[in-house]
């Protein structure tokens, strides 16, 4: 493990905060005592970037503002220096309605992000939904798979029934094409989410990117995930961990497993032992 590193980056839900928790106070501890040292300290998730997304680091109460952050699985990436949002590699409004469209027979909600939170499509109002229009004051619009075609993405987000796992797996290798992929970034015995992107972004692709614009070598970031969209993150940086409840391929993929979970301060935690040791 590299003892000098530059920059730090982890995902958010189920790495640095349980889904809509707070960050725990031995994570935030950790952040902060990077940042002293000049590490510069990201964020990589699945959501689209706005500043809902950069307004974590003050929601979470750390005294500094992101160095940078991915969106999007690598869609979208952000840095301070240049304060710009870059969008790379959306999906096609042909290929949104192609992988709906050999969706539609399950009980799925599909969603896609037209411009970050502000503008969402849904093919369906349901609790997730409301939920998210109360955090995210997003302007939500319901309708069929024509309307959520109506303009380029940067990635679907469907949200399927646990009991239908098998056959929505079946059907996406039965209608698997070249112009996308599909990734699996939570799952749960009732329910599961699969996210489909243009096959050229992934966040091991942000990842790269920032660390070009900066002059960072890779060697020297370190990256924590749990699911298996931050496989690519934790491949791409130099020492890449991930979270012990993270899914099994993630952790096998990883260099290091955390001790303890995501609501234990499992990277908090993690620092104290390994890098600071």
């Amino acid at each position: 493990m590299e003892k000098n590193i530059q920059a730090f980056v982890a995902d958010i839900d189920g790495t640095l905060v349980a889904k809509g928790e707070k960050l725990l106070d031995r994570t935030r501890n950790a952040l902060e005592r990077l940042h002293q040292e000049g590490v510069l300290v990201g964020i990589a998730t699945g959501r689209p970037l706005d500043q809902r997304i950069l307004d974590k680091a003050k929601e979470w109460n750390l005294s500094f503002e992101f160095d940078f952050a991915i969106g999007m699985n690598g869609g979208d990436l952000w840095d301070k220096e240049n304060r710009v949002i870059e969008h790379y590699y959306p999906l096609s409004s042909e290929n949104i309605f192609s992988i709906l469209s050999f969706l539609k027979d399950f009980d799925i909600n599909a969603i896609v992000y037209e411009k970050g939170y502000d503008q969402v499509a849904c093919l369906r109002m349901d609790d997730f939904m409301k939920d998210s229009i109360r955090r995210n004051h997003s302007h939500v619009e319901v309708g069929d798979i024509q309307r959520l075609s109506k303009q380029e993405t940067g990635k679907i987000e469907v949200h399927c029934k646990g009991d239908e796992l098998e056959a929505v797996y079946a059907a996406i290798e039965k209608n698997r094409s070249d112009a996308w992929i599909s990734v699996e970034t939570f799952r749960a015995p009732e329910h599961f989410t699969i996210e489909f992107q243009d096959p050229r972004v992934n966040k091991g692709m942000g990842l790269e990117r920032f660390a070009q614009q900066s002059n960072i070598p890779l060697e020297k970031i370190i990256a924590f995930g749990d699911m298996e969209n931050d496989i690519p993150l934790l491949e791409k940086a130099g020492w890449g961990v991930a979270m012990q409840n993270g899914s099994k391929e993630t952790k096998e993929r990883a260099d290091a497993i955390t001790e303890h979970s995501v609501e234990e301060d499992g990277i908090g935690r993690y620092l104290e032992a390994h890098y600071w040791m």
